[in-house]
């Protein structure tokens, strides 16, 4: 049996899989690309994910691969059961990957559109600032939304479970995020709570010391 691989890079939203991986306790081959380099989009990389992105799980076995965070997020659930990535009762895991393609459809509509704004504006500077204003104040209203989530909750945690699963672990990275748009953060302080208990875990916090060292 071939181990599966998790193809990712540092700084990108393959972290939020890595992290995933490392909480469900599965034997992954990790694999780190350079999307400076153009890694992702290279023949060899393209014949396993043909949409040249990061994350992407290959399963040589089944000679698939599963890419998007939230297939992800269910193919490492299923594959590890006893992690509680996601609940196993059908309510539970419904309302889970819930989470998963809110957090999933919100990074890519609000903090990737405000990363982006120059780029897709490139020829009018005037109106790429307005994009990123835009965009990064829904940003705000996705972490607001996010924080009055967990205050409802007696654990702290988006599924309300005493233990860190795979929403849990996405909704902090949004929140890493909003660093990187130097929106103000510290009043959202069930989802700081939250951020820190994710990278509190054991598991977690090494798959992220193992990023820092890569750089």
């Amino acid at each position: 049996m071939t181990k599966p691989i998790l193809w990712t890079s540092t700084r990108t939203s393959g972290t939020i899989v890595h992290q995933m991986v490392a909480a469900s306790g599965l034997d992954l081959d990790i694999r780190f690309i350079s999307l400076r380099k153009g890694d992702h989009k290279t023949p060899e990389y393209l014949a396993i994910n043909p949409k040249g992105e990061v994350a992407a799980i290959q399963i040589p076995d089944a000679g698939v691969a599963i890419t998007e965070i939230p297939a992800m997020a269910l193919w490492l659930a299923d594959a590890a059961p006893e992690s509680g990535l996601l609940p196993r009762d059908p309510i539970g895991r419904a309302k889970g990957m819930e989470w998963l393609t809110w957090c999933h459809f919100r990074m890519a509509n609000t903090f990737y559109v405000a990363f982006q704004a120059d780029g897709l504006l490139a020829d009018d500077v005037a109106a790429a600032a307005k994009l990123r204003a835009a965009a990064a104040a829904r940003g705000g209203e996705a972490l607001a939304f996010v924080d009055a989530a967990l205050a409802r909750q007696p654990n702290g945690t988006l599924l309300d479970t005493p233990h860190v699963t795979a929403p849990d672990i996405f909704a902090a990275a949004l929140l890493f995020l909003a660093g990187f748009l130097k929106l103000p953060t510290d009043h959202f302080a069930h989802l700081k709570a939250l951020s820190a208990k994710v990278a509190a875990v054991p598991a977690i916090a090494a798959a992220l010391a193992r990023e820092e060292e890569i750089g």
